[in-house]
């Protein structure tokens, strides 16, 4: 499948049924190829298509204009890859405004091409126009795809987040 990538653009709730589908290939079948078992049990969902759901509803009806999503679309308007961004305020800290970068997922055939770089460069162009201070994002532990990608985009591991079952 070898199309070209002409366009990163904002998402309409027309498109929902592709970011859907997206949402679920990078939460389900990536996520359970490649996260650690442990993992995978603690974040198991009751019913992940309504999860995503619900999680596309609340990002399109935020009102507060605090949520943007960006489609990496082919020649023929083929969704291939999504972002989605999200600001938040820490009153505690100087550098006060965060981008939070909340999904990023490019499909396997398309990878490597700078298609996930391009959709990363209109977020983070995004979070700049709003004012924001720093960028934030999260993987896990050995989601080496995930960490290559953010360390190229610039990012630096700035703690660690430990969980158990209990």
């Amino acid at each position: 499948m070898s199309q070209h990538i002409i366009s990163i653009t904002d998402y309409t709730n027309a498109e929902r049924p592709e970011l859907l589908r997206l949402l679920l290939e990078l939460h389900s079948t990536y996520f359970q190829e490649n996260a650690p078992t442990q993992l995978q049990e603690l974040k198991q969902e009751l019913n992940i298509r309504r999860t995503f759901d619900r999680y596309i509803d609340l990002i399109e009806q935020s009102e507060d204009a605090l949520w943007q999503i960006y489609l990496a679309k082919t020649e023929t308007d083929h969704v291939i890859g999504f972002i989605i961004g999200s600001i938040k305020t820490d009153e505690y800290l100087l550098l006060n405004k965060i981008g939070i970068l909340e999904d990023w997922y490019v499909e396997p055939s398309f990878r490597n091409q700078g298609i996930g770089f391009k959709l990363y460069d209109k977020l983070e162009q995004w979070f700049k126009g709003k004012s924001c201070h720093q960028i934030q994002s999260d993987t896990w532990e050995g989601n080496e795809l995930s960490l290559r990608a953010h360390k190229q985009a610039g990012f630096f591991i700035s703690g660690i987040k430990l969980s158990k079952k209990i």
